[in-house]
């Protein structure tokens, strides 16, 4: 049944645009499918003039499978990604002849090596030896000035790149350049070609516009300004848009998102129109909605409105507990869940960096408890490259892998463990010169026999330099393989802090990574095996690495568990929701995320923070019954939430140990006695911030309010 104001949106004027502002959890999905509904058959448009355009291919898909329950698939719209309109929208130009009928290629892995071969004699001037390396970061800044619109030096001005890629902004047009001589396109290539085609030219536009009589555009809030301008292209002057999105949930901002496509941008493109709001959400209760209202309301760019809890909403539980980094608490809150009688699968453990998950992780696999890490394997502290790398060097030293010639063909087994361990940091080989070299150390490994059969028949050409590289790396196993002969006399700890000084682990890690912050990402994750390897310093090598091995072992089955722990970024978890919420890594400095390189000035910082805020309100609403925010101890914290306080100290910007500024802002013992409040009275309540606590009372319909101390 709708509610007033789901309904308000599907009876919505037909003649003219909309936006809706929806909160997490007011059933915006089922209210726009509602609205096809109403359009279909109350005004009677035909279902092949009405589309919905969604962010992502799931959303797409949902939308659409909803569109077949409710209608039936005769009288079911279409739903679409922006890039299936893209292609749409290029496929009509090319059949009338005004736009060339080029290449496309989904594969990223060719993307990568097309830009590579582009910028590789500029990569080697500037002093890049991994050319592949390189192309990943620069299809990044590619992939930006394509979604803003913008000339290549405004992208570079407002972003935060690295000074040492100041080059891609003349690299941007020779790229066009070649990418267009070629004829090919990739995947960023299927908004950004037709928008441009029909910006230049009238002909093209006048024949894309005006195909549809209603656009329904979902997570609004995603939209970059080459999706905005396809969206303006196609509508023309007849197509009316409704768009639906939260402003408080633009988490996207890095990649062109921002809020004022919902705030001015929207009136800008598509005039006249009405805005509407989705203000009840049923997904979690009044005293979660409180505490979030109470973080968000901190931002500034944003629109004046408030989460509420639905009536018929459940309480949902929410605390802070503090943890001291060793994930005890972590383990206590999920086996008293479990202990309730419930899955393990109903967790999500969410993070603001995977670096913040290092204790987590370990925690949870020496306790047995399986999880999994959405977010690929270098999120993973076990099959990380750089630590796996160091794994597979241990087991040369302790005699466990390549201690004897092979007979014949070494299997592919062999030769994948090999790679990881003697291509990292990698050694500027092919694909199928690493694999040669892997074979024939596999097949000599005493001394340095493979390396040196390989840099006398396995490479293509003379390189000096090359050849110096392998030959370093077939020293280093030499001594580590001598180890393997007096491995009761060598201790993991040794072994570790050796390897990582040999192989320049930290410093290769910073050359191969795209950004500071990755790299700091990836070397926490190294730093966070050194420590584990510390807590066993007693133990041998030989020890170490088979209880190292059942642990691999543990997680490996745990990924395909079918009840186990989620643990994701919170990115990840946009759209998600789970009934049991734990935020883990919440100090000041890890969320807000304080990222390596500093903004450039006070206005870009405040807005960073801003964003920081949008994430953190995102991780709060994804909990349905439990919000567990886990802290570093702080005294303080606690005398701030007793006082009704939101906020946070003056002092705390400068402090990386203490609890994050967004806790403070939660105003948490106040948003907690929300529940009560909304049935009785609570005589003598009294806060320092009572004012959101109040603006909830009067949105709820409640004629009651808390008194301002002081």
């Amino acid at each position: 049944m709708l509610s007033d104001e789901q309904a308000a949106v599907v009876h919505h004027d037909e003649t003219r645009h909309a936006q809706v502002l929806a909160v997490a959890g007011s059933g915006k999905s089922f209210t726009v499918v509602e609205r096809n509904a109403y359009l279909i058959e109350a005004i009677r448009t035909p279902p092949n003039r009405i589309i919905g355009v969604m962010f992502g291919e799931g959303a797409a898909k949902e939308l659409a499978q909803r569109n077949i329950k409710r209608l039936g698939r005769a009288n079911a719209p279409e739903a679409v990604t922006f890039h299936n309109l893209g292609t749409k929208t290029l496929r009509t130009l090319i059949k009338q002849g005004l736009a060339p009928d080029w290449e496309f290629t989904a594969s990223p892995a060719r993307a990568t090596s097309f830009a590579a071969k582009i910028i590789e004699s500029t990569c080697r001037r500037n002093g890049f030896n991994f050319p592949r390396m390189v192309a990943e970061v620069f299809l990044s800044f590619v992939d930006r000035v394509k979604g803003d619109l913008l000339s290549p030096a405004e992208v570079w001005k407002n972003g935060e790149w690295d000074d040492k890629y100041s080059w891609f902004v003349e690299m941007f047009n020779h790229y066009e350049s070649v990418r267009q001589n070629t004829g090919v396109r990739f995947f960023s290539d299927l908004i950004y070609d037709p928008v441009k085609i029909m910006m230049e030219n009238p002909a093209a536009a006048a024949a894309i516009a005006n195909r549809y009589q209603h656009i329904v555009l979902d997570e609004y809030q995603d939209i970059c300004e080459s999706q905005q301008a396809l969206i303006r292209l196609t509508a023309g002057t007849e197509t009316r848009v409704m768009s639906v999105g939260d402003d408080d949930q633009t988490i996207y901002t890095w990649r062109g998102a921002k809020p004022s496509y919902i705030l001015g941008d929207f009136e800008r493109d598509f005039p006249g129109g009405v805005t509407y709001h989705l203000t009840k959400t049923r997904r979690y209760g009044p005293a979660l909605s409180c505490a979030a209202n109470y973080v968000i309301t901190h931002n500034t760019v944003r629109a004046d409105k408030l989460c509420i809890s639905h009536e018929s909403t459940h309480d949902t539980q929410i605390a802070i507990e503090y943890e001291g980094g060793e994930g005890k608490t972590l383990l206590k809150i999920i086996s008293d869940f479990v202990a309730k009688g419930r899955k393990l699968s109903e967790i999500a453990i969410l993070l603001r960096t995977y670096s913040k998950s290092n204790a987590s992780q370990f925690a949870l696999l020496q306790a047995g408890i399986p999880f999994r890490l959405e977010g690929g394997d270098n999120a993973s502290v076990l099959d990380n490259r750089w630590v796996a790398c160091l794994i597979g060097w241990m087991q040369v030293a302790a005699g466990l892998f390549a201690s004897r010639p092979y007979a014949g063909d070494p299997d592919i087994g062999a030769i994948l463990q090999a790679k990881s361990i003697l291509n990292v940091p990698s050694l500027g080989l092919s694909w199928e010169g690493i694999n040669s070299l892997a074979k024939f150390v596999l097949q000599m490994p005493d001394d340095m026999q493979g390396f040196m059969h390989f840099v006398i028949t396995g490479l293509n050409k003379q390189d000096g330099f090359l050849s110096e590289r392998i030959l370093q790396r077939g020293k280093l196993w030499k001594k580590v393989r001598d180890f393997s002969r007096q491995r009761g006399q060598v201790d993991a700890l040794t072994m570790v802090s050796m390897l990582i000084e040999a192989l320049q682990i930290k410093e290769h890690i910073a050359k191969e990574s795209r950004s500071e912050d990755q790299a700091e990402e990836q070397w926490l994750l190294v730093d966070a095996f050194v420590n584990y390897v510390k807590v066993h310093s007693q133990d041998t090598l030989g020890d170490f690495l088979r209880h190292i091995q059942d642990l691999k072992t543990f997680s490996d089955r745990a990924k395909t568990a079918t009840d186990a722990v989620n643990m994701l970024s919170v990115h990840r978890s946009k759209g998600l929701e789970y009934p049991c919420v734990i935020m883990i890594g919440l100090n000041q400095g890890g969320f807000p995320h304080q990222p390596r390189k500093k903004q450039s000035c006070a206005i870009k910082e405040a807005m960073r923070i801003e964003d920081e805020r949008r994430l953190f309100y995102v991780a709060m609403t994804r909990a349905r019954e439990y919000l567990w925010m886990l802290c570093p101890p702080d005294n303080q914290l606690n005398l701030w939430h007793r006082a009704g306080k939101t906020g946070s100290p003056e002092d705390l910007m400068n402090h990386a140990g203490v609890a994050s500024q967004f806790l403070y802002e939660t105003n948490l013992y106040l948003s907690r006695s929300m529940p009560i409040m909304l049935k009785k009275d609570i005589v003598g309540l009294k806060a320092a911030n009572p004012e959101v606590y109040n603006a909830y009372l009067r949105e709820a319909g409640v004629p009651r309010s808390v008194e301002k101390l002081g």
